[in-house]
């Protein structure tokens, strides 16, 4: 898995377009962050775990315990709907995935040249199925390789394309700082009728730190933060990076409360890299909301849900 990840990473640097040149990929939609909570966190999911991290990081799956289903609802700007269910089942040491993405925009009226409304409209309509697999490799390393159909229609015209994401997870200090490498989108091109159009193709690294308050005594508290980053390096626009920060309660029976939030330096907009949400956790069931403002474009929501089920019931 390092050696595939290195090669992909040469193989992007030696082909990867000036920095800046927003557009020159196409499958847009697979830059929309998922989850809410990784979205909370300004969509910093290298370290991400669970369901989700599918999205985000496919080594993260290895953080399941049996089986786990993730659905994820996103109202994004100009009415769009993007929806996103991941379901992942662990056996041993090894995890098997599947996750789907799909993407649709209202109908737009049709006109002809003269600016007379026609009867049809336009429809828009894109998706994204994966497989992935994720394995233990030792108690501080974990590994994740999905492979993915992304197709795209516009009206009657339609394209597809194959891709692969692969990543790692490697925990530094064992309960205070883990890290995270991913390659996204790693595949071939879109073509629409003559035209083909790269993929979004992503290198990402970052970390996670966990600080642990105490209480008066000393001892520690049932509170923690989560400081996150993530570096980026996307084919089109160039670097960015993913802040995220989370601030964890634990109560008694093993539910915890959170609040969250983010910023991703590239989006534009006078608030557009901003995010925020809170979510809450009670251990076989998970509800997470994400609240992003995006300047003129308008306002994202994100609301996700996650069931787990214990590997002895299923």
């Amino acid at each position: 898995m390092p050696k595939i990840c290195i090669l992909a990473v040469m193989l992007f640097c030696g082909s990867r377009p000036a920095a800046g040149a927003e557009g020159a990929a196409g499958g847009q939609f697979l830059r929309i962050g998922v989850g809410a909570k990784a979205s909370a966190l300004g969509e910093a999911g290298s370290t991400a775990s669970g369901a989700q991290s599918m999205f985000y990081n496919p080594a993260g799956i290895n953080g399941v315990k049996g089986t786990e289903f993730s659905f994820s609802q996103v109202q994004w700007i100009m009415d769009i709907n993007y929806s996103n269910l991941a379901l992942t089942r662990k056996s041993g040491d090894k995890v098997y995935a599947l996750a789907v993405n799909y993407l649709s925009a209202p109908s737009i009226g049709k006109y002809d040249k003269y600016g007379n409304q026609l009867a049809d409209n336009y429809s828009v309509r894109d998706m994204a199925v994966a497989f992935g697999y994720g394995r233990q490799a030792t108690l501080r390393r974990s590994w994740g390789l999905e492979v993915k159909y992304i197709s795209s229609r516009l009206e009657t015209a339609s394209a597809g394309a194959l891709a692969a994401d692969a990543g790692i997870q490697y925990d530094a200090v064992p309960g205070a700082f883990n890290m995270g490498f991913v390659v996204q989108n790693l595949g071939t091109q879109l073509k629409y009728i003559n035209d083909n159009d790269p993929l979004p193709l992503n290198v990402k690294a970052g970390g996670r730190y966990l600080i642990r308050t105490e209480d008066g005594t000393g001892e520690r508290s049932g509170q923690h933060i989560s400081v996150l980053t993530d570096l980026n390096y996307m084919k089109g626009p160039g670097f960015y990076a993913n802040l995220g920060l989370e601030l964890l309660v634990n109560y008694s029976e093993g539910t915890s409360y959170a609040v969250r939030g983010g910023y991703k330096t590239h989006a534009g907009g006078s608030a557009g890299g901003l995010s925020f949400g809170f979510g809450v956790d009670a251990k076989k069931y998970a509800v997470d909301y994400a609240f992003s403002p995006m300047g003129d474009l308008g306002k994202a929501h994100r609301l996700s849900l996650t069931v787990r089920f214990d590997g002895k019931n299923v």
